[in-house]
């Protein structure tokens, strides 16, 4: 029977591994990739639910997952008290949300796996980022992959170069082959951000700069706020100079913003404030449940027929708010905009409380998951990039497997 067990014990672990290994690389290259990960690992959960075996602890409850369960919870309770006021049952908006608290098993196995399991972490982001690039090919002038769109693959790609260079050390000093991996496979993210053209994402690069100093200085200082700017701009001007895309996007902004200023509100930016001014209107109208998860676009032709926004930006409207922000607390009112403010925050907070532990592994674990939910912070301020359930699950699963790596029972042995 002891055999048993330990086969069992083995399995679930590597199995544990391998899908973490390579859950970022399949997100970029295979349709459906991500949830598909997803749900192994979740079969994983069940498995070790139904029969757990010798070696795994029992879960030991920690007062302050309430607000991680709560967090990953909230965004289906919204979307339900919503759909409740309006008497408008629709699955389709729980799709995505259900990711969030479908994280939650996966958490509460991993945090009980042995440590180790986490190292795989270390090549899957880099691989990651460097096969991105690597199948990335021009479509008019910028550069993607066919099974994500321009933005989205922009933006994946810089938050997976960014974790391959803050995974640096993270489990005692590397060997020169994997430092070199993690750096290219920083150089590999940046790279195919850059090559992309997704603007919005960039905002995110000040972000990533700024917790590189914050952790190396340990506290803030005019010399780390100094540093931050000038190697903040000292990569824009590499970037704009280097880099035709770079240049093209750089610019076509700068026109963009000079059309919009003498009045043209159907540029890329006049468009957006459009929709930002639109969302606001709307939330100021219906505060408390919002119009429904998918009412937004709704509301697109009476605004253009009031003349509070224009046709092209009515059509665009349909798809997406540009702000997930925005979109939930539109669509779900205040209900919706909590939701989505705890699925940033709560997880943040955890993670900052993580850098603070006196385990070395635990506190990169940490700044990992600074770095992460930052920038997929960023990412939805232009962008709404947890509507769809590809997105939202690469970022509950991310969440759940770093927190695990937070509070991992064996992290000290």
């Amino acid at each position: 029977m002891g055999t048993v067990h330990s086969r069992y014990l083995f399995f679930v672990e590597k199995t544990a591994a391998l899908l973490l290994l390579i859950y970022p690389a399949l997100m970029l290259t295979v349709k459906g990739g991500m949830n598909g990960t997803f749900l192994l690992m979740l079969l994983l959960t069940f498995a070790v639910w139904i029969v757990r075996p010798a070696g795994i602890n029992a879960v030991k409850w920690q007062p302050e997952w309430k607000a991680y369960f709560v967090a990953m919870v909230a965004m289906s309770a919204a979307i339900f008290v919503s759909q409740s006021y309006h008497h408008n049952y629709d699955a389709h908006p729980h799709d995505a949300a259900s990711r969030y608290w479908l994280a939650i098993p996966v958490f509460l196995l991993l945090h009980r796996l042995r440590m180790n399991i986490f190292i795989v972490l270390q090549f899957a982001f880099p691989v990651a980022a460097i096969t991105g690039l690597w199948l990335a090919k021009d479509l008019g002038g910028r550069s993607g992959i066919g099974t994500l769109d321009l933005i989205r693959f922009g933006n994946f790609e810089l938050i997976l170069g960014a974790l391959s260079l803050f995974s640096i050390n993270w489990f005692g000093r590397d060997r020169l082959p994997l430092r070199i991996l993690k750096i290219s496979g920083f150089a590999a993210g940046l790279a195919a951000s850059l090559a992309s053209g997704s603007r919005g994402g960039w905002l995110a690069i000040p972000v990533f700069i700024a917790i590189f100093f914050y952790f190396r200085m340990t506290r803030i200082s005019l010399k780390m706020a100094a540093a931050s700017l000038i190697s903040t701009i000292l990569a824009f001007t590499i970037a704009y100079t280097g880099s035709a895309t770079v240049h093209q996007r750089v610019n076509a902004l700068a026109n963009d913003v000079a059309s919009f200023g003498q009045g043209n509100l159907d540029t890329s930016i006049g468009i957006r404030w459009q929709l930002y001014q639109a969302a606001v209107d709307v939330f100021s109208r219906h505060p408390i449940f919002g119009v429904g998860p998918e009412g937004f676009a709704l509301e697109m032709k009476p605004m253009m027929e009031a003349g509070k926004i224009t046709p092209l930006a009515a059509g665009l409207g349909h798809g997406e708010v540009h702000s997930d922000i925005l979109s939930k607390a539109t669509g779900m009112g205040v209900f919706g905009l909590l939701a989505i403010l705890a699925v940033y925050f709560v997880p943040f907070r955890l993670f900052w409380k993580a850098t603070k532990s006196s385990s070395a592994q635990v506190k990169r674990a940490g700044v990992l998951g600074v770095t992460f939910v930052s920038g997929i912070f960023m990412f939805g301020l232009t962008v709404e990039v947890l509507n769809l359930t590809m997105s939202t699950a690469f970022y509950s699963f991310t969440v759940a497997v770093l927190l695990a790596a937070c509070y991992n029972t064996h992290h000290g042995k």
